[in-house]
């Protein structure tokens, strides 16, 4: 059941599972401990980066696509940066650039569960977005090596000028700094004790009610972009667009609907949209 607290003259409510109807991959309102749970997720995107290296440069991704009768993209020449460490991975300047997204996005994840996220993490939710993150990435980098889908079929190639590369880099950048933004933002208000009890309507929040998740589209997008073009990347944007809308934005706003009361409600009349401005 729920129980309430006073603070600051706003009624604090804490709900449980057994409160919410809604299916979401994170237990809203647990703050307790999850070591194990926690470890198995972190690990899982440790591997991503690991895996995705692999396939970039190990020739997996390319053996999977000749099974299924694919034209593999030409192995372009590795890149001399002249720091033995980027160059000992034998990636042309391209791959590097699409490892590296993948692993800052990693590091992302890495960050957000160790000093910004207070919910404890289900055995189900870690193996789950775990490897939805592999799944994605991998695809991903599926999509880069076969020449039919791949972004280095454009006239400039495996290279750093590639545009789809450069736009793709472009939108991860801002998609993931958004993400982090609002993260870093919600944070530093919910610390705050007179804000206890309060939801953050204000900076990104102020425009759409979730831009964490609009973020997190745009980079996943932008990986797309960098991969495989502009249709991947659309596709991908679609398909995030729907999922949040679908579930997880009416998960959470069953979560603060009970949490918050007429705060959210309130909220939610003076902030419309939920995930694009003017659109959604």
């Amino acid at each position: 059941m729920s129980d309430t607290k006073t603070m600051s003259k706003v009624t604090e409510v804490t709900i449980t599972k057994a409160d919410l109807k809604s299916k979401d991959f994170v237990p809203r309102g647990n703050k307790s401990s999850s070591p194990f749970n926690t470890s198995l997720y972190l690990g899982l995107r440790a591997l991503d980066c690991y895996w995705q290296y692999m396939v970039l440069s190990q020739g997996y991704g390319s053996y999977f696509i000749r099974l299924l009768r694919g034209t593999v993209i030409p192995i372009a020449a590795v890149t001399d940066t002249g720091v033995e460490l980027i160059d000992n991975l034998g990636l042309s300047g391209f791959r590097q650039v699409l490892l590296l997204m993948n692993v800052l996005a990693a590091a992302k994840h890495f960050w957000f569960v160790l000093h910004v996220a207070e919910e404890a993490w289900t055995l189900p939710g870690a193996i789950i977005v775990g490897l939805d993150n592999i799944f994605f990435d991998t695809l991903n980098n599926f999509l880069f090596l076969c020449a039919a889908t791949s972004a280095a079929s454009h006239t400039s190639g495996e290279t750093l000028a590639n545009p789809y590369l450069l736009a793709g880099f472009a939108l991860f950048v801002i998609g993931i700094g958004l993400e982090c933004v609002c993260e870093v933002d919600r944070k530093l208000f919910k610390a705050g004790k007179k804000n206890k009890g309060k939801p953050y309507t204000a900076g990104l929040f102020a425009v759409v009610r979730h831009p964490n998740y609009a973020a997190f589209t745009v980079w996943r997008a932008g990986l797309a972009v960098a991969t495989s073009g502009i249709t991947a990347g659309l596709v991908i944007a679609t398909f995030f667009t729907w999922d949040f809308s679908n579930r997880a934005v009416p998960a959470l706003d069953e979560y603060c609907s009970k949490r918050y009361g007429q705060m959210w409600t309130d909220y939610k009349k003076k902030t419309t949209f939920t995930l694009i401005p003017y659109v959604l």
